[in-house]
C-alpha cells in the first residue's frame, strides 16, 4: 500500500512537470499575440489608432488625455451662461477601452465622474447633479471640452418659485436643497435640511406657497396656535421635534430644487416637466373673531389704578385651497382650514377702596367793596362812597304872570 502512494506522488509529479511549461507557453502566446494585434479602422474618441498595437494605443491616448485636460470643461447653460467645470472631475480608463475592442469601429473613452468634486462648481447654478453628469460624461469620452446641457432640459421648465430674504440660518438650510432631485414617489422633508426649527419654522411658508400650487401631496404640515407676525393666513408652518413639514411627487417624472443665490435673496425653482394644468394657490372663506374685553381686580394695585395685563388680538379662519385650471374650467381641492381663537384682552383693577373724602369747610361768600356791575344807581357814587343827587328843579313861590287872559 505504502509503495503504491509513492508511485502515484511520483507521478502526479511527472505530470506537474510536464503541464507547467505547456501552460507558461500558452499564456505567453496569447499575451504576445495580444501585444503584437494590431487595430485596422479603429477609432478611439475621435484619434485613430488603426495600425498600432494596444501599447502603442496606450502612449498614443494617454498623450491625447494630457493634451485635453490642460483646459476645462466650458458648460453652456439653458439661460445663455456658461460654467466652467475643472477636468479634474473626470477620470480616464484607457486601457479599459482598448481592452473591450474586438472588432473595427468608433469606440469612446472609458471615462467616470466623481461626483464629490463636481458638486462645487454646481453651487448657485440652476442644475442638478444627473442634468450634467450625463452630457459631461458623453463629452469626455470625446475628448470634447464642450458641454450642452439643451438636449437634456429642453423638456424641463421652472413650474413653481419663490424669493426670499433669509437668515444665515436659513440660508444654509436652503444651500443644503439645492440640486435636490425628488424622483417619482419620492418624499421632501423640511427637516431633512436642517437642525435649526426656528430657522425651518420661518422658512416653511414660503415652501408651503411653492408646492401649494403644485399637484404633489402636503403629507404633514402643522399650524401654530396663533398666527406668526408676517405670516399670511393659510400658509402657516410649524417645525420642531415632533412636527415637521414633508411633501411627495405624485408625478411620474422627476423633479429638482434649484436654488439661486442673489445677494440679499435667495430663488427656490422646482424644475421639471410641466403639468398638463395649471396649478395655483387660494386662501378663502376668511373669517375674523373679535376678542373678548376682561376685567380681573387685583389688591396689588394702587387704589383706583388699571392696567392692561393681556392685549387683545381678535381670532381668525381660512380655507387654503389648491386650484386646478384646465379648459373646461376650475376645480379645487382644500389643503387646510386654519383657525385661532381670539385673544381676550385683559384689563386688571385695583380692588382697594378709595378712602372717604376729607371733610371741606363751608365757603362763605364774601362781597368786595368795589361797585358791582349791577348796581341800580349807575355812577352816582362820589369817592367817599357816598351816592350824589342831582340838584332838584327849583320850586318859585308865586304863580309867574301869563300874557293870555282868561276866556270867558
Amino acid at each position: 500500500m505504502k509503495r503504491y502512494g509513492m508511485h502515484f506522488f511520483i507521478l502526479a509529479c511527472l505530470v506537474l512537470l510536464v503541464s507547467l511549461p505547456t501552460i507558461g507557453l500558452v499564456n505567453y502566446l496569447d499575451v504576445a499575440a495580444k501585444t503584437s494585434t494590431t487595430y485596422k479602422d479603429t477609432r478611439v474618441a475621435g484619434i485613430d489608432v488603426s495600425g498600432m498595437t494596444k501599447q502603442e494605443a496606450v502612449i498614443r491616448l494617454d498623450n491625447a488625455v494630457k493634451d485635453f485636460n490642460n483646459m476645462p470643461f466650458t458648460v453652456a447653460m439653458v439661460d445663455g451662461t456658461a460654467l466652467e467645470v475643472g477636468k479634474d472631475v473626470v477620470t480616464f480608463n484607457v486601457d479599459g477601452t482598448l481592452d473591450a475592442i474586438t472588432e473595427p469601429g468608433d469606440y469612446p473613452l472609458a471615462v467616470a465622474i466623481d461626483e464629490e468634486r463636481l458638486t462645487p462648481y454646481l453651487d448657485n447654478q440652476p442644475v442638478t447633479m444627473t442634468m450634467v453628469t450625463g452630457p459631461l460624461t458623453a463629452s469626455a469620452s470625446q475628448l470634447d471640452s464642450n458641454v450642452t446641457l439643451e438636449t437634456v432640459t429642453e423638456e424641463n421648465e421652472v413650474v413653481a418659485t419663490m424669493t426670499i430674504s433669509p437668515t444665515p440660518a436659513m440660508r444654509s438650510a436652503l444651500e443644503r436643497m439645492n440640486g435636490y432631485e425628488m424622483n417619482a414617489g419620492d418624499i421632501f422633508s423640511l427637516k431633512a435640511f436642517g437642525e435649526d426649527f426656528e430657522a425651518l419654522t420661518t422658512l416653511g411658508p414660503s415652501l408651503y406657497k411653492l408646492f401649494a400650487a403644485t399637484p404633489f401631496k402636503i403629507l404633514e404640515r402643522v399650524p401654530h396656535e396663533t398666527l406668526p407676525n408676517g405670516v399670511e393666513l393659510g400658509y402657516d408652518v410649524f417645525v420642531d421635534a415632533q412636527s415637521n413639514f414633508a411633501v411627495q411627487n405624485t408625478e411620474q417624472t422627476a423633479y429638482a430644487i434649484i436654488v439661486l443665490n442673489e445677494g440679499n435673496t435667495m430663488t427656490v425653482q422646482l424644475l421639471g416637466k410641466a403639468f398638463e394644468a395649471a396649478y395655483e394657490s387660494r386662501v378663502e372663506e376668511v373669517v375674523s373673531v373679535p376678542y373678548q374685553n376682561v376685567v380681573r381686580f387685583s389688591p396689588s394695585l394702587p387704589a383706583g389704578s388699571s392696567s392692561v395685563t393681556q392685549s387683545g388680538q381678535a381670532g381668525e379662519s381660512g380655507k387654503l385651497y389648491r386650484v386646478r385650471i384646465t379648459e373646461s374650467g376650475e376645480t379645487l381641492e382644500m389643503l387646510g382650514f386654519d383657525f385661532y381663537e381670539p385673544i381676550p384682552e385683559i384689563v386688571t383693577k385695583s380692588s382697594v377702596p378709595l378712602p372717604p373724602p376729607e371733610p371741606v369747610e363751608p365757603v362763605i361768600p364774601t362781597f368786595p367793596d368795589e361797585l358791582l356791575e349791577d348796581d341800580p344807581f349807575g355812577d352816582d357814587v362820589d369817592n367817599d362812597g357816598l351816592y350824589e343827587f342831582e340838584e332838584e328843579p327849583p320850586v318859585f313861590e308865586t304863580v309867574p304872570e301869563t300874557s293870555e287872559e282868561a276866556v270867558g
